[in-house]
């Protein structure tokens, strides 16, 4: 038995058959639906689209757990939106000036967000309401995020992409191996995701050859789905183009197909696939399926600092990731000042466009869609908007030492992890000279060789402080075997009070491996300024009562005493950095054996 509310904004409420739905400003309820116990729950509800306005009537609707929902959702507007909820795996087109059924089970109770997932302006990311979905037993209610990770696919990350593709040579032809595969991708920030990746990994690997190279792919098709690679901007030979119905038939699940051609003309290129038809193209994009081909010219004069970009979306998540992860787990710039440094960039999305922006310094535009601008035509800028589908390579000069914020500035990207920075070499860290927990005076230089996490505060900090330190000490745990790579040095920003005898109670309350470090004041001044900490003291009633107002940033500097990374407080803060010096460690034994 199907009951069917019916939404009407002029009454306040009305009763049907088999229930009773109350409708007010925009809420839905819907509770006892009389159905026979040995029926299914069912619900129909009459959604809209308010034209011009991205707002969905109603915006909060309430059901029960286990119901069956029918959403008959009209689309009033001019352009098409989606509906989505990410715990429920929900993701519908919605076409402009017209009617959608979305239907699914709300087989989990708590507040759920429901949102468009089609994206031509700001205004869709402010597109959302809530699914509260209620039940009888507390014990079931459950906080809104994403179900436990309950799969057979390997979990993969930044930490085991392949930058470059290598090849080998067969009778003169430059040839490499592809393969598209499932993957559980951990983008960072806790979205561990279901994904499709070449070679399992997002984005898949750089291509890089040199201007007219025969080049053959040999690519395998891992998913259970039909797909076909494009090689987009290369000007190849037609039956390898890679367009199903057009060039070629789709390839199959399990099926080889050897893709070649001549690789002209030089420039920043990409692979991406086209699909089985036109129709999934934009799905099997936004799982994934993209990487880097540049063409590098015979001459090609290398920049002192190059670095390719592959920006991409996951909308239903509220991703947008560089090179296949999200701030902070983006790979920063590394930089000398008066380096040339150019960025390839890549919008390898299927919707949206990016408008990426350099703090401290502009850029000049040397490359569109992989073709050359001539000098005199290169404009200088410091926020330039990427399409889908195109490249751009800028350059600039590092001529203004600092970190320095290189971000997508549609700001719902950025909030959505598409961050990074340009960080001058030696600009975090530097010499200095302290006395330990112990009493013993110590150098940067006691501490080379391994890791440093480093970061300020004080033992009469009431919050950030102790709880920064019981993360320390996580992460000396998770590290297990490896924790003595890892040097964890807290630096107290009050020496007047805390003296070594004090910093050793404090510490041997969390973990005594942790290195405690104070100083006179101009020793301390001296090594807040090395790493760019903030503090203020604030006074109170009486002198020994004073606090502090500080930076809880953590620094994780490399064995070589260089900037790694930093790590705000937050939630999975430990298992982040814990995963960063065990993925640094582990690369450094693969390039020793």
């Amino acid at each position: 038995m199907v009951q069917k509310h019916v939404v009407l904004r002029a009454l306040f409420g009305l009763y049907v058959v088999a229930g009773f739905a109350f409708v007010l400003f925009g809420t839905v309820q819907v509770v006892g639906a009389a159905l026979p116990q040995s029926a299914d729950r069912e619900l129909e509800l009459d959604v809209s689209i308010v034209k011009n306005r991205w707002q969905w009537e109603p915006d909060h609707i309430t059901v029960e757990e286990g119901t069956l929902v029918r959403l008959h959702i009209t689309n009033d507007d001019e352009y098409d939106h989606g509906f989505a909820i990410s715990e429920f795996a929900l993701d519908q087109r919605l076409p402009a000036n017209s009617t959608t059924t979305v239907e699914f089970v709300a087989s989990r109770a708590g507040d759920f967000t429901f949102f468009c997932s089609v994206y031509c302006g700001a205004g869709h990311f402010g597109q959302r309401g809530t699914l509260t979905v209620v039940s009888d037993n507390p014990a079931r209610v459950v906080e809104q995020g994403p179900r436990p990770i309950e799969t057979d696919l390997p979990i993969r990350g930044s930490s085991d992409r392949v930058e470059r593709l290598q090849y080998t040579v067969v009778d003169g032809v430059k040839q490499f191996e592809l393969s598209a595969d499932p993957v559980m991708w951990d983008y960072g920030g806790g979205h561990i995701i279901e994904s499709w990746g070449y070679n399992a990994q997002l984005p898949g690997p750089e291509i890089r050859v040199t201007e007219n190279d025969r080049v053959r792919i040999v690519f395998t098709n891992n998913l259970d789905v039909a797909t076909t690679v494009h090689w987009h901007g290369i000007d190849l030979e037609n039956p390898a183009d890679g367009v199903p119905g057009y060039t070629q038939r789709p390839i199959e699940p399990g099926e080889t197909y050897i893709y070649e051609f001549n690789a002209y003309p030089a420039g920043t290129r990409f692979y991406h696939t086209h699909g089985s038809h036109h129709g999934d193209e934009a799905r099997q994009m936004d799982m994934g399926l993209a990487g880097a081909f540049v063409i590098e010219p015979p001459d090609y004069r290398a920049p002192d600092v190059e670095k390719t970009w592959v920006l991409t979306e996951r909308i239903r998540d509220g991703i947008f990731p560089i090179n296949g992860a999200v701030y902070p787990e983006t790979e920063p710039i590394r930089v000398g000042e008066g380096d040339r440094v150019r960025v390839r960039m890549i919008n390898a999305g299927s919707a949206t466009f990016h408008p990426m922006h350099l703090h401290g310094h502009q850029f000049k535009v040397v490359a569109v869609d992989g073709n050359p601008v001539p000098e005199v035509a290169q404009l200088t800028r410091n926020t330039l908007p990427i399409l889908p589908g195109e490249t751009y390579d800028v350059e600039f000069i590092a001529n203004n030492p600092g970190l320095w914020l290189f971000h997508c500035h549609e700001l719902n990207h950025a909030a959505g992890g598409m961050i990074t920075a340009v960080i001058y070499n030696n600009y975090i860290g530097g010499e200095y000279t302290l006395t330990d927990h112990i009493g013993r005076e110590v150098t940067q230089q006691d501490f080379e060789g391994r890791y440093k996490l480093v970061s300020f505060g004080y033992t009469n900090c009431a919050d950030f402080c102790p709880q920064m330190m019981n993360e320390k000490a996580d992460i000396l745990e998770l590290l297990g075997d490896d924790a003595d790579q890892l040097a964890v040095l807290y630096v107290t920003i009050d020496p007047a009070r805390d003296t070594p005898e004090v910093l050793a109670n404090y510490i041997a309350s969390f973990d005594e491996r942790i290195v405690g470090l104070t100083g006179s004041d101009r020793q301390i001044a001296q090594v807040v300024e090395a790493f760019r900490v903030y503090y203020r003291k604030v006074e109170s009633g009486s002198p020994d009562s004073y606090t502090f107002d500080h930076t809880t940033t953590m620094y994780l500097m490399g064995p070589d005493g260089t900037y790694v990374a930093h790590f705000d407080h937050q939630i999975g803060a430990a298992q982040r950095i814990a995963a960063r010096v065990r993925d640094g460690l582990d690369k450094a034994r693969l390039v020793s054996r």
